[in-house]
């Protein structure tokens, strides 16, 4: 007797080429979620970040005048914009429905923060009348912590139906927030010291999220753009604190 001619038999024979197409399907978009979350990467934002501050200059630091020093505990590492790190926070391959975490954290050169301090306080002292407020005493000021870091989040996720899938990503440039804090020491014109403190601002830096067609690559300049602003907010605040302290 041929078994092949029962009915079950038959219906499965049947339906294997059904699930072959459905197991071809999950791989090859498989392949496609890895694809995609290969394609941005640290290289790649490191290169955004190199390109956004090209040019700029990274000067040691030193006096922005006669009457204020300013030096940094901050670890300065090498000559790089950036350095960036991927991580997958998870990954979850359901039957019908998938979800994965791609999170690449970007550490920015701490000059860049150093130099955007020593030429906003040096701008800025001037117009607040710092020099005066001095008197001939002499100020040192110590940049020890700043904010330098940002990751970009990309959460996917895809929903099966039968053969076919259906995703989308949720993109996030976001700050990884930390305080500016600088400690100052006042010289007295004999070289005795006056006063000295600890100035503390907080980061209010916001992510910027990624809307459908608009371009990452855009979106983190225009994070950087705004990471460069508050910085610059950040240090002319310190001076705001400066002149209340001394």
């Amino acid at each position: 007797m041929n078994y092949l001619n029962y009915y079950p038999f038959r219906q499965a024979i049947s339906l294997a080429p059904v699930f072959g197409k459905i197991f071809y399907h999950f791989l090859f978009y498989g392949a496609v979620v890895v694809f995609m979350s290969g394609c941005l990467g640290p290289k790649k934002i490191n290169k955004w970040v190199s390109r956004h501050y090209e040019g700029a200059l990274l000067p040691a630091t030193g006096k922005t005048n006669e009457s204020v020093t300013i030096t940094s505990s901050l670890a300065q590492g090498d000559d790089k914009w950036s350095t960036t790190e991927k991580k997958t926070s998870h990954f979850l391959p359901l039957l019908f429905y998938w979800q994965w975490d791609y999170k690449n954290t970007c550490i920015l050169h701490t000059k860049i923060v150093v130099n955007n301090f020593t030429t906003t306080v040096g701008a800025y002292a001037g117009k607040k009348g710092l020099k005066q407020k001095l008197q001939g005493q002499h100020l040192q000021l110590s940049v020890d912590e700043a904010p330098n870091t940002f990751a970009i989040d990309d959460k996917g996720h895809m929903i099966w139906v039968i053969i076919y899938a259906f995703g989308w990503d949720n993109l996030i440039v976001e700050p990884q927030r930390r305080d500016l804090v600088v400690s100052y020491k006042l010289l007295g014109q004999d070289g005795a010291e006056v006063k000295k403190g600890v100035i503390r601002i907080a980061d209010r830096d916001a992510g910027i999220e990624l809307k459908m067609f608009q371009s990452l690559k855009k979106k983190t300049g225009q994070y950087l753009d705004q990471y460069d602003a508050q910085l610059t907010a950040m240090s002319k605040a310190v001076v705001d604190k400066l002149l209340t302290e001394l």
